[in-house]
C-alpha cells in the first residue's frame, strides 16, 4: 500500500490517508476501479479499489458502513475514494467504520483517469511477479540438482548463502543451530526467517541476513529453499523420522480422545519433544484451507510460546503447545490472533480455535476435542473470526450435545418465538436487537453503537421485546435464559 500511495501516477491527486495508517505495509496484488456497491464478493483480497462513490449515492449510512466492513473482511488492501465530483468529502461514517478495523481509506482529488492508474500500477505488479517467479524457478532447479547429486545439508546452506551473498542459518525449534554459513560480515540487524517443514511437520527455521539482498531474490529463495532442506534433513538425520512419528502418534491419540495410562501419555509426549515437568498446555485447531501457510502458523506460535508439536489429523492442523507454569494462558490466544492479523486473514472466516489452558497432561485429550469441536461448530454457525477461544461457544457446544431436538425447538419457541413471529410479520429486528444486547453483556450504550441506532431507538425496541415476552430485561437471570434461547436458535438455523 505504501508503494502505491507513492506511485507517480497518483501524485496529482494528492492522496491523503484518512484511516488504516498502521496497515500501509499490506501487500497489493492488483488495482481495480469500480462503482459497484456489492463488489466485495467479487474480490479475492489484497486489491486496491479505486472509486468515485457513484454506487454509494443512494445508500444510507448503515449501508456505507457495511460496504467498508465487507471490504475489510474480504482482505482488500485499501479504498481510494475520489472526492469533488460525486461527494465533497469521503462520507464520515465510512471513515469512522474503517478506523477500528485498521482499514485504509484514502481521499483523492479529482484529477485522475482511473484506467491509466490501474494500468500503470498493475504493469509494475506483473513485472515483479514475473521476476520473482524466475528467481524462484532458478532457486528450485539449482538446489534440487544439488540434492540429487548427493549434496549435504552443509553444502545446501552454503549454496543458499552464496545465492544471496549473505549469511544463512538453519536451526531447530529448540534453538539449536544445525548448520550456518557466513558470507561477508553480518550486519547484526533483523533477520528474515521462514519455517522449514519435514514430512508435513514444522521442524525449525531458515534465517538469512537480508541487508543488501534484492527483495525479490530474497523472497524467492526463502520461498523455495525450505522444501529442499526438509528433504535433505529426512535423508541425513534418521532420528527426525522417529520424532515425527511420535508427534503424529500423540496427536492421533488426543484427537481420538482415547483413554490411556498417565505414564504412557507422558512418555509419548517426551518422545515427541514436549516437556512434561512444570508445564501448562494449550491445544489449537486450525483449518488449513483458510490460511495460506500452516507452517507459518506453527512457526508464529512456537516463536511466541516456546515449543510444541503440530500435525494434520482428519483434515485439521492440530497442535499442542507447552509453556512454563508462569506464562498467562491468554498469551496463546493473543499469539494466534496476532498471526491472523499480520497474515491479513479475512475477519469473516473462522480459521482457528484455542482450548482452555490445562495443567495436567491427562486433560489434554479433552482440551484437543473442545478445540476441534469449537472450530467445526463455529464454522457451521458462521461465527466471525478469524480466531476464537473454546470458551466463546461453550454454551453452543453443550446444547449441541443435548440431543433432544424437539425439546430444544419448544424451548426456543417458548422463550423468543413471539419475537420471531413479530419480525416476520412486521419486518422488525427484535431478535437481532436482543442478540446484540446479550453479546454486549446487557450494555445498552454498546448495543446501540453496534446496531448503529440512537439510544432512544434502542429503548423503543427493548420495550417491544419486554412486552412481547412479558419479561423484565433488567433482571440478570432473565437475560441469561434468553441467551440460552438465542444460542439454541443459532444451532437450529445451522441444521436447517
Amino acid at each position: 500500500m505504501r508503494d502505491v500511495l507513492a506511485h507517480p501516477s497518483l501524485q496529482s491527486a494528492r492522496p491523503a490517508v484518512l484511516s488504516g495508517h498502521d496497515s500501509l505495509e499490506h501487500p497489493v496484488r492488483w488495482v481495480h476501479s469500480t462503482d459497484l456497491y456489492d463488489i466485495a464478493g467479487l474480490l479475492r483480497g489484497d486489491e486496491v479499489l479505486l472509486t468515485n462513490g457513484v454506487g454509494l449515492l443512494d445508500v444510507g449510512d448503515a449501508g456505507r458502513r457495511l460496504y467498508i466492513r465487507r471490504l475489510a473482511e474480504r482482505g482488500v488492501a485499501g479504498l481510494f475514494f475520489e472526492v469533488g465530483r460525486t461527494f465533497e468529502q469521503v462520507p464520515p461514517e465510512m471513515v469512522e467504520e474503517a478506523l477500528p478495523l485498521g482499514f485504509p481509506v484514502v481521499e483523492l482529488a479529482p484529477t485522475l483517469r482511473f484506467t491509466e492508474v490501474a494500468e500503470a500500477v498493475n504493469s509494475e505488479l506483473i513485472d515483479r511477479s514475473v521476476s520473482r517467479l524466475r528467481y524462484a524457478d532458478e532457486t528450485s532447479r539449482a538446489l534440487s540438482e544439488a540434492l540429487a547429486r548427493g549434496a549435504t545439508l552443509n553444502e545446501l546452506i552454503d549454496q543458499v548463502a552464496a545465492m544471496l551473498g549473505t549469511s544463512a542459518r538453519l536451526s531447530d525449534y529448540a534453538g539449536s543451530v544445525t548448520v550456518e554459513s557466513m558470507i561477508g560480515d553480518s550486519t547484526g540487524g533483523p533477520r528474515s526467517e521462514v519455517p522449514v517443514m519435514v514430512d508435513g511437520t514444522a521442524w525449525g527455521r531458515l534465517s538469512v541476513d537480508p541487508e543488501g539482498v534484492p527483495e525479490l531474490l530474497c523472497a524467492a529463495v526463502l520461498d523455495r529453499a525450505p522444501t529442499v532442506l526438509g528433504l535433505c534433513l529426512m535423508r541425513e538425520q534418521a532420528g527426525i523420522a522417529g520424532t515425527l512419528r511420535a508427534q503424529q502418534l500423540v496427536l492421533d491419540q488426543l484427537v481420538a480422545n482415547r483413554a490411556s495410562e498417565h505414564s504412557m501419555l507422558e512418555s509419548r509426549l517426551r518422545a515427541a519433544g514436549v516437556a512434561t515437568a512444570d508445564q501448562r498446555y494449550v491445544c489449537v485447531a486450525i483449518d488449513p484451507q483458510r490460511v495460506e501457510s500452516v507452517a507459518s502458523v506453527a512457526d508464529a506460535l512456537m516463536r511466541q510460546v516456546g515449543h510444541g508439536i503440530f500435525g494434520l489429523v482428519d483434515g485439521l492442523l492440530c497442535g499442542v503447545l507447552a509453556m512454563p507454569a508462569g506464562v498467562p494462558s491468554t498469551d496463546v490466544l493473543h499469539a494466534v490472533r496476532e498471526f491472523a492479523r499480520v497474515a491479513r486473514i479475512p475477519r469473516n472466516h473462522l480459521c482457528a480455535t484455542v482450548s482452555r489452558t490445562v495443567d495436567e497432561i491427562g486433560m489434554l485429550p479433552r482440551a484437543m476435542v473442545e478445540a476441534r469441536e469449537t472450530l467445526r461448530l463455529g464454522q457451521g454457525l458462521g461465527e466471525a473470526g478469524p480466531v476464537i477461544g473454546a470458551q466463546a461457544l461453550v454454551l453452543e457446544r453443550l446444547l449441541a450435545h443435548h440431543g433432544d431436538a424437539d425439546a430444544m425447538r419448544q424451548f426456543v419457541d417458548d422463550q423468543i418465538g413471539a419475537l420471531e413471529r413479530s419480525d416476520e410479520a412486521k419486518g422488525s429486528e427484535l431478535v437481532r436487537t436482543l442478540q446484540v444486547l446479550i453479546a454486549c453483556a446487557g450494555s445498552k450504550a454498546e448495543a446501540a453503537k453496534r446496531l448503529h441506532i440512537r439510544r432512544q431507538s434502542l429503548y423503543y425496541r427493548l420495550d417491544q421485546v419486554a412486552r412481547l415476552l412479558e419479561t423484565d430485561l433488567d433482571e440478570p437471570g432473565q437475560l441469561t435464559t434468553l441467551a440460552v434461547a438465542i444460542a439454541a436458535r443459532r444451532l437450529q438455523n445451522m441444521s436447517r
